[in-house]
C-alpha cells in the first residue's frame, strides 16, 4: 500500500523517529543545531520572539558565526508579530534569512505554512510545530525526525522555494554530499509548490483512505476536507474500517472550529467515531492507515492547505512508526470526549446556526 501511495516510490534507507509534542522534538532539534558542522536549513511558518523563539535563534546564530551555511525561510505572515531584531541578530551572525511573500504582495493568502529543518544534509525534521513557546508546553502536536537519504528530497524542496523568493545566487544553498542509508525505513515527500502539487498531496491522502482495509485514524487541528475526501472516509467505514478522526475542542481559528462540527452529524451517521480533544490545543496533522502507513507534516485537510498554502508531509510506510503512531493515537483519546449521535442531535439551535453560517465559507476558511 505505501509504495503506491506516491507517483514516485517511496526512499528506502531512512531512521524514522517519531515526536510527540514540542517537549520531544525542540530538544532533538537543538542537539542537531548545536552539532552541525556543514549546513542548517529552516523553513518555518512561524518563528516567534519568545524564550522558545530566541533560544532556536541562539543555538543558530552560535553555529553560523563557527562558519557552518544557515539559510532560514519564513513566511512573512506567520512570523508577522517578530521584530526585525531577531532577523537581524542572525543575519549578523552570517546566517541568510529570507521572508517568504513579505507583505504588501498581490496574493498575499498564499503562504508558506511548512516546518522543515534539514541539518548537514542528512538529519531532518519535519511536522506541524512551529517555533513557539505554546509548542513547547500545553500544545499538542506531532514531529518526525528523518535521517538517510529522503534529506536530498527535502533539500532539493527547500532549494526551489528559497531561489524564487530569493535571486541573490550568493546566498544559494550548497548542498552537502548525499546522505548515506541511515536506517530499514522507507519514506516519501508529499509537497505543495505549485497547483499540480496541491493536487498531488490531496490525491495521496484520498489514495490512502481508499486503500484502507482495517484501520484509518486522523487527527488534523483544521478539519474541513473536500466532499470527495468526506465520502471516501463514509465507503471506507461502509466496508467495515474503523475510522476515527481527532479535532481540537478549543482551537485559535474559531470559524473553522464551527464549520467542522458542522460535519459531525454526517460523519457519526455512516458511524465513524469523532473526538475532541480536551487540552488547550490540538494542532497536529497526522494520519495512520492499517498500522503500518503513516502520514506527518503540516497538510491541513482544509480548503487552504489544498488550494493556497505550501505544505510539506512525509509519508513513511513502517509497522513499527505505525505501531507507535497507533499507540500515541489511542493515548490523545484517553484526553479527549468522543462525540455522541443522540446527543449531537440535541445540541441548541444557536450551536447548529454558527455551524451552518461558517460551512459557507468553507473556501475561504
Amino acid at each position: 500500500m505505501g509504495p503506491a501511495l506516491l507517483p514516485e516510490p517511496l526512499v528506502a534507507g531512512n531512521r524514522v523517529t517519531l515526536l510527540h509534542n514540542g517537549a520531544e522534538a525542540y530538544p532533538c532539534i537543538l542537539d542537531a543545531i548545536a552539532g552541525a558542522s556543514h549546513s542548517i536549513l529552516i523553513e518555518m511558518y512561524t518563528w516567534a520572539n519568545d524564550a522558545t523563539g530566541r533560544r532556536f535563534a541562539d543555538a543558530v546564530a552560535e553555529r553560523a558565526r563557527a562558519g557552518v551555511q544557515v539559510r532560514i525561510l519564513y513566511d512573512a505572515v506567520g512570523s508577522k508579530e517578530t521584530p526585525t531584531s531577531l532577523w537581524s541578530q542572525l543575519r549578523l551572525a552570517g546566517a541568510a534569512v529570507t521572508p517568504y511573500r513579505p507583505l504588501g504582495w498581490f496574493g498575499t493568502r498564499k503562504r508558506d505554512h511548512r516546518k522543515l529543518y534539514v541539518i548537514d544534509g542528512r538529519r531532518a525534521f519535519v511536522g506541524g510545530l512551529n517555533i513557539a513557546d505554546e509548542y513547547a508546553a500545553d500544545w499538542r502536536d506531532t514531529g518526525l525526525e528523518l535521517e538517510g537519504p529522503i534529506a536530498a528530497g527535502l533539500i532539493k524542496l527547500f532549494a526551489e522555494t528559497w531561489t524564487a523568493e530569493e535571486d541573490d545566487a550568493l546566498w544559494r544553498p550548497n548542498p552537502p554530499p548525499p546522505a548515506a542509508p541511515a536506517g530499514p525505513v522507507p519514506a516519501g515527500i508529499l509537497s505543495g509548490n505549485n497547483w499540480r502539487d496541491y493536487r498531488s498531496i490531496a490525491a495521496a491522502y484520498l489514495h490512502a483512505v481508499k486503500q484502507a482495509r482495517s484501520r484509518l485514524w486522523i487527527a488534523n487541528a483544521y478539519f474541513m476536507p473536500s466532499l470527495p475526501f468526506l465520502r471516501a472516509l463514509r465507503k471506507a467505514r461502509r466496508r467495515g474500517v474503523d475510522v476515527r478522526i481527532l479535532v481540537p475542542s478549543r482551537t485559535d481559528a474559531w470559524p473553522v472550529y464551527h464549520a467542522t462540527r458542522s460535519l459531525f452529524a454526517n460523519l457519526l451517521a455512516t458511524g465513524i467515531r469523532v473526538f475532541e480533544w480536551r487540552g488547550p490545543m490540538m494542532h497536529a496533522k497526522t494520519a495512520v492507515i492499517d498500522g503500518e502507513l503513516c502520514l506527518v507534516g503540516s497538510y491541513n485537510l482544509d480548503h487552504l492547505s489544498f488550494a493556497r498554502n505550501l505544505e510539506l508531509s512525509v509519508a513513511v510506510n513502517d509497522s513499527v512508526l505505525g505501531s507507535a503512531m497507533e499507540a500515541m493515537y489511542e493515548k490523545d483519546l484517553e484526553n479527549s470526549d468522543e462525540v455522541n449521535r443522540e446527543k449531537w442531535k440535541q445540541r441548541p439551535w444557536s450551536q447548529k446556526t454558527l455551524e451552518w453560517f461558517w460551512r459557507l465559507f468553507r473556501s475561504a476558511l
